[in-house]
């Protein structure tokens, strides 16, 4: 097994020639499996007239733009609560937010309205929540068959021109010309499968709250898992992936690439994960003994094992093919306890040029900002040729678009003293050298985990304690990194988490 830890700072970019001719995607399915057409799409979810009511408007401190949530109207009725606190979060950091529940609609009608919102209150993104109307495209793919599938591009490019010609009226398009660059990015909540619906949207919102506030703090770090076909590019994309988590672990070698492995490396706990494998909506196949022979990991997984990680990249063919029941990229981020945003499409193809997207997501952008600034890239640096319409076009963002993967505290702040539950956290030394001291008290025997922020909210050390005994402990901590290398100086943050409660102080290092 080939294990490498990419770490930015000591590699150079790698440039790869060619990278139209990457290894093509294949329909992984059980034998007899195929992907869902848009005429059985279209006669489980008829048009109906379109409809929309004005739900709540919170208004920012204009730091951060305006976005807008659209949501199924059958399910905004149940999700009052959920939806207030998410928007009063985003309000919180900086948005103006449009809240419009949505009754029927056709592609057009929807994108039309998108037109308008984006001309009169200039929205840089927006949520869709539920099964609200679904664009279909169709192309003569890799290797001359038709392919058809949903296309969320058709949302983002509010003034380009959308052709339907090659059996004009089918209800595809086929075609794209004019301003073709997006104006706006979407991000897509459909549960479709995963679970009753209101029940996993209200956990995730449960999840996506959690997350913003920093009680759902996972490591920042990252997995990328690179099956046979792609061993040729590993090193560049985990390469990319770095760029976000310098800590990124990559897994390559053609013999371990596993479901096994896979499984095992899930569990272990990380921000990110970037998985290449050829796939369907339903499992990920993975090759071995010189590629006779493969074993599968089931989109069911996502649900049953609960990976700790909160966001994905599915280089995996049809895996976010969001019409498909139960498809994976939705069982992904919408699982027990710590899904929240994916990448991947809809089709055969997949992105490609990552740096792209995973450079503005390493300099704190939202995955939304980050997806949107990945087409505008391939557009203007490498242009939109048939090959990479056929890899690009399926492309769909799952999840909140307004996450960033880095976390959402963008500063030092300190928090109350002490937590409801009567713990408590304090510094002895806030000028400090080589080591902070502090002391804990807790009311009750805890798990704590302490780790050390710098000034822009980045990771800067972690460390797991055990579960300590209620009363007052004395603890160091030596302001070093996670691979022993003294801290800068500057300000730092110390926080406590205890049980599901955070607890932070400022420090100042100094030699």
């Amino acid at each position: 097994m080939r294990r490498i830890i990419f770490l930015t700072c000591l590699l150079l970019p790698l440039t790869l020639s060619g990278q139209d001719g990457v290894t093509l995607l294949r329909w992984a399915g059980p034998p007899g499996s195929r992907p869902g057409t848009y005429e059985e799409w279209i006669s489980e979810h008829p048009y109906a007239p379109f409809g929309y009511t004005v739900g709540s408007i919170r208004y920012g401190d204009g730091r951060s733009g305006s976005v807008a949530i659209l949501t199924e109207s059958d399910l905004a009725l149940h999700l009052t609560a959920e939806l207030s606190q998410f928007t009063s979060d985003l309000q919180n950091e900086g948005y103006t937010v449009f809240c419009y529940s949505v009754t029927g609609g056709t592609p057009e009608t929807l994108r039309t309205f998108l037109q308008q919102i984006y001309d009169a209150d200039s929205i840089e993104g927006a949520l869709f929540i539920g099964d609200l109307p679904v664009p279909w495209f169709e192309v003569y793919d890799f290797g001359g068959s038709l392919a058809e599938f949903p296309i969320d591009l058709f949302y983002m490019d509010l003034n380009g021109e959308w052709l339907d010609t090659i059996n004009a009226g089918n209800g595809r398009y086929d075609g794209h010309v004019g301003e073709m660059k997006p104006e706006i990015y979407i991000g897509r909540i459909t549960p479709n499968g995963t679970g009753v619906d209101t029940l996993v949207l209200r956990n995730y919102f449960f999840k996506n709250h959690n997350y913003r506030t920093e009680q759902l703090n996972l490591p920042k770090r990252a997995l990328v898992f690179v099956d046979d076909d792609w061993v040729p590019w590993a090193w560049q994309w985990a390469y990319d992936v770095s760029r976000l988590f310098t800590d990124t672990t990559n897994y390559w070698d053609p013999e371990t690439t596993r479901a096994s492995l896979y499984r095992t490396r899930l569990d272990t706990t990380q921000t990110w994960v970037s998985v290449f494998a050829h796939s369907s909506p339903a499992v990920h196949q993975f090759y071995y003994n010189n590629y006779t022979q493969s074993d599968q990991y089931y989109a069911s997984e996502y649900s049953t094992q609960n990976p700790p990680a909160s966001f994905y990249n599915f280089f995996a063919c049809s895996f976010c093919r969001y019409t498909q029941y139960g498809y994976g990229g939705g069982r992904a981020i919408l699982n027990e306890s710590y899904g929240l945003g994916a990448i991947g499409s809809t089709k055969t193809g997949s992105m490609l040029d990552f740096n792209y997207f995973y450079g503005p997501l390493g300099q704190e952008s939202t995955i939304g900002q980050a997806y949107k600034h990945w087409f505008d890239c391939i557009y203007d640096s490498v242009g939109m040729s048939f090959d990479r319409l056929c890899w690009h076009y399926g492309m769909t963002l799952l999840g909140d678009p307004f996450l960033k993967p880095v976390g959402h505290s963008t500063g030092v702040a300190e928090s109350p003293a002490s937590s409801p539950s009567g713990n408590e956290l304090s510094i002895k030394n806030n000028v400090a050298h080589r080591h902070v001291n502090m002391v804990l008290h807790l009311e009750t025997p805890q798990e704590v985990r302490i780790a050390l922020y710098d000034c822009v909210g980045r990771s800067a050390r972690e460390l797991t304690l055990k579960k300590l005994l209620a009363g007052t402990h004395d603890l160091t901590v030596e302001l070093i990194d996670n691979s022993g290398r003294v801290l800068p100086n500057g300000v730092y943050l110390v926080k406590a988490m205890i049980g599901d409660r955070l607890l932070a102080r400022k420090i100042v290092k100094i030699d």
